[in-house]
């Protein structure tokens, strides 16, 4: 008997990612998950150069690229984050000062940002593209991945 192995494509995996996303968070409206998701990404080009900005539109899926630059200026002003707990309070003071918060805590926004950046690496190999600071791949990966927080 053979052993057949299925190659994803990058939009296929794309599927997967939000499909796990939702399902190990626990949303329930797919508006709340890309809402989420973009925020994450958002605030994750707000980090980097404009070089890695180009670096990941170039390596990820539509949908994605289409996240990465909606509302991206090229002179918009950088924020600094080394480490995790950082770039999760920037999208926690964020997403508290917004008219539809989709954050409670802050706690439930480090359990949301580790899993939707865990499943970007999953399933689009986000680390390997060399654009988080290392501090910051470092803690994502001592997180177990199920059940992040």
């Amino acid at each position: 008997m053979e052993t057949v192995l299925h190659v994803y494509s990058p939009d296929e995996k794309a599927v997967l990612f939000f499909r796990h996303v939702k399902k190990e968070l626990g949303i329930l409206s797919t508006q709340d998950l890309v809402k989420l998701v973009d925020k994450v990404l958002s605030h994750l080009r707000s980090g980097l150069s404009n070089a890695q900005i180009k670096k990941l539109i170039d390596q990820l899926p539509g949908v994605f690229q289409l996240m990465l630059i909606r509302g991206w200026r090229i002179n918009e002003e950088k924020k600094s984050f080394k480490h995790l707990d950082e770039f999760v309070e920037l999208i926690y003071t964020e997403d508290r000062n917004s008219a539809h918060s989709l954050f409670a805590t802050e706690v439930e926004t480090l359990n949301a940002v580790i899993v939707v950046l865990r499943k970007l690496d999953k399933y689009l190999n986000l680390f390997s593209f060399n654009i988080l600071k290392y501090p910051m791949v470092e803690e994502l990966k001592q997180v177990p991945l199920e059940g992040a927080v």
